[in-house]
């Protein structure tokens, strides 16, 4: 039962492990879905590209004023452009920000409820001389001569859960 209860320990903390790696793809993948090409930005970029044609297609020595005006047009329609480009990106910040702090909060619940359920009971049992001189420390909190504690075997697993991932 403890080994069985060791590796659902070490399997549900690598599966973090690999979750943590997973997160920008998530992200990536949400975002995907939130910020599609809008009907509105389509139309201003046909619009600029109409417009561009136009304005190439006007001489600036004869039709001043009109080559001016197709020239506000088009940097007001860039402006607009590029701050839905910003907004975007304002966009794709919270939404990583986002998933990283949701799965950083569970992983901490998960890791307090685990620590706090099973302070008291040991891990794994080992013979006491095999631990000897980081026995309390291993044992911590248990307090259990011979044990590995919660607090330890987490550790354990996550520096192992690292090197795998």
């Amino acid at each position: 039962m403890a080994v069985l209860f060791a590796v659902l320990i070490f399997l549900a903390v690598y599966l973090f492990g690999l979750a943590k790696k997973l997160t920008p793809a998530a992200a990536k993948l949400v975002l995907s879905y939130l910020q599609r090409e809008t009907e509105g930005v389509r139309q201003l970029k046909e619009e600029l590209q109409r417009l561009t044609m136009e304005q190439d297609s006007v001489s600036i020595k004869d039709e001043f004023p009109r080559h001016a005006r197709l020239q506000r047009k088009i940097s007001k329609i860039r402006d607009q452009i590029k701050q839905t480009g910003r907004d975007k990106s304002t966009l794709a910040i919270k939404v990583s920000w986002a998933i990283s702090a949701v799965f950083y909060i569970c992983y901490g619940l998960l890791m307090m409820s685990l620590m706090w359920r099973y302070r008291r009971e040991p891990v794994l049992l080992l013979p006491a001389d095999w631990l000897y001189p980081l026995g309390g420390l291993v044992a911590f909190p248990s307090g259990v001569s011979g044990a590995v504690g919660i607090t330890f075997w987490l550790v354990v697993c996550n520096r192992v859960s690292a090197v795998l991932v």
